[in-house]
């Protein structure tokens, strides 16, 4: 060290130290405001020492002067691990970190040290029925279903930058949502119950969007108070004064912390007492959308008049509902993420198995198929809806992200003065694209203008509905419009794109409206 850096050996320094590497359990370090406390920041766990000093520092210090940095820090964030962890599971993760230093990574990379974990009520039927899992925040999620008698030489497990083995997999599970139906488990989505003479108005303004009416769901958004995008919520209103939140399943902790900060800044300011608990745990989901979903429900519903229980008189779009399914009670919320007619079936988590069972023998003579998530991300895409730490972030505004029809500028809301001061300096848009036979876009590729980089993908796959693939990111303001030619860099080549309007797929929502 003193013959690298000669200054040292009369700087003072008398110690040295030799140690282990402070690895996390996915290699990241921890970068931010600590959970739970207020005014207390950590930067640590640094497998890489001083080379990340700079840019730590930099952006470190506008999130504790500024509130937020200039890029979004959410993968850093130190609540992106929950309560859950334990010290064997951090240490052999860590392990597991060290020895995937200097290796190659591909997109579609899933780690095994520590699983199974959390699961799922119906994690063995699944397994059983050739499902290949991924994991987030310690959860098994079924990523696609394979050949449960796979031929010898058919590996689960390779790894490409092309299309791999799951990719044909993953194609007919999307085609069978857009023509029978597929049954998503969604157990991992986070889940707070929001509820207190003090619940609406903190909602009201904690959130841009119109809060829903009793028995409705809206989409809304949480704003920083640089008036970017901090969570995206699913927001169904129980009673008055009572909310069931749905946000994104890797980001529980965050977005526990930041509702439970929220609710003291709120109390605080004199308003009225906001209860505020995390049940995540406490209810498992399955999504079942496709063109067959009402005629699947209306086999195991009960209801004086089942013919019509599911009908959009009785159970309209972006409505919910207690209804029973057998002997299962469920709180059914008329939404599909996949863009097609369904429902998210939330349950009380001990009836998983029960319910599994009980929507597959009955989706039997209907074409239902269990669908993963690589499927769904593809789907979602095709309808344009923007995903939390893809297209919806810390380094970008709701408006920027297209979403003005969940803004409602005629309110009052945190975050709101910001985001109007900010302006459109990029804008979201859905790409098709005439990309190479044998690869998709993950996100991150590329978007090019006569051989000038003018954007980014945030998301990319296949669509099944046009063909081809399919991006969503960001580009320039004067680029975003609809018919817009440009370039996607995929494999060190340049591949035709065209900006498609946003929802591609059924751009009127007559699919997910349509009745029965």
């Amino acid at each position: 060290m003193i013959h690298r850096i000669p200054t040292s050996e009369t700087v003072g320094l008398k110690d040295d130290f030799n140690g282990p590497i402070c690895y996390t359990p996915d290699g990241n370090p921890l970068v931010g405001p600590a959970p739970g406390l207020r005014n207390m920041w950590l930067a640590e766990g640094f497998s890489f020492g001083i080379t990340a000093a700079g840019g730590t520092g930099k952006y470190l210090a506008q999130l504790i002067t500024q509130g937020e940095a200039e890029i979004d820090m959410a993968s850093l964030d130190p609540k992106r691990y929950g309560g859950w962890m334990t010290t064997e599971y951090a240490a052999r993760k860590n392990e597991e970190c060290y020895e995937h230093v200097f290796i190659l990574h591909h997109p579609d990379e899933e780690r095994e040290s520590c699983r199974p974990l959390r699961t799922a009520p119906a994690y063995d039927r699944q397994i059983a029925l050739g499902a290949q899992m991924g994991q987030v925040n310690g959860w098994e999620r079924p990523n696609y279903y394979g050949p449960v008698d796979a031929p010898a030489d058919f590996d689960h497990n390779s790894r490409s930058f092309r299309r791999g083995a799951w990719w044909q997999y993953a194609r007919d599970e999307a085609q069978a949502v857009r023509e029978t139906c597929g049954i998503i488990d969604a157990s991992a989505f986070t889940k707070h119950l929001v509820r207190g003479p003090g619940a609406t108005a903190f909602l009201d303004h904690f959130t841009c969007n119109k809060l829903p009416k009793v028995g409705r769901i809206n989409l809304t958004y949480a704003l920083t108070d640089a008036g970017t995008t901090r969570t995206e919520y699913t927001i169904v209103r129980l009673k008055d004064d009572e909310y069931y939140l749905i946000s994104a399943g890797a980001w529980t902790d965050y977005d526990g912390d930041f509702l439970k900060k929220s609710i003291e800044d709120f109390r605080a300011a004199g308003g009225d007492y906001v209860d505020c608990h995390d049940i995540t745990t406490q209810w498992g989901v399955y999504a079942l959308a496709g063109p067959n979903a009402r005629a699947i429900l209306n086999e195991i519903v009960k209801d004086a008049s089942p013919e019509t229980a599911l009908s959009n008189k009785r159970f309209p779009w972006l409505s919910y509902r207690d209804i029973e399914l057998g002997m299962c009670p469920v709180r059914a919320i008329r939404v599909a993420y996949t863009g097609e007619l369904g429902w998210e079936l939330h349950y009380p988590v001990e009836f998983g198995r029960y319910l599994w069972d009980l929507l597959l023998k009955a989706g039997e003579k209907h074409g239902l198929k269990p669908v993963g998530a690589r499927a769904q991300n593809w789907l979602r895409q095709e309808k344009s809806y923007r995903a939390f730490g893809n297209e919806l972030g810390r380094d970008a505004t709701p408006a920027e992200a297209g979403l003005d029809r969940f803004i409602d500028l005629t309110k009052d809301f945190r975050g709101k003065q910001a985001m109007l001061d900010t302006g459109i300096r990029s804008k979201c848009v859905t790409l098709l694209i005439d990309g190479p036979s044998d690869t998709d876009p993950w996100g991150k590729e590329a978007i090019l203008l006569n051989g000038e980089k003018v954007g980014r993908l945030t998301s990319g796959g296949w669509s099944v509905a046009f063909g081809k693939q399919i991006g969503m990111g960001y580009v320039r303001p004067d680029l975003a419009d609809v018919g817009t030619r440009l370039k996607v860099k995929i494999q060190l080549k340049e591949w035709d794109a065209v900006v498609a309007e946003d929802s591609p797929y059924d751009p009127t929502n007559a699919v997910i409206r349509k009745d029965g």
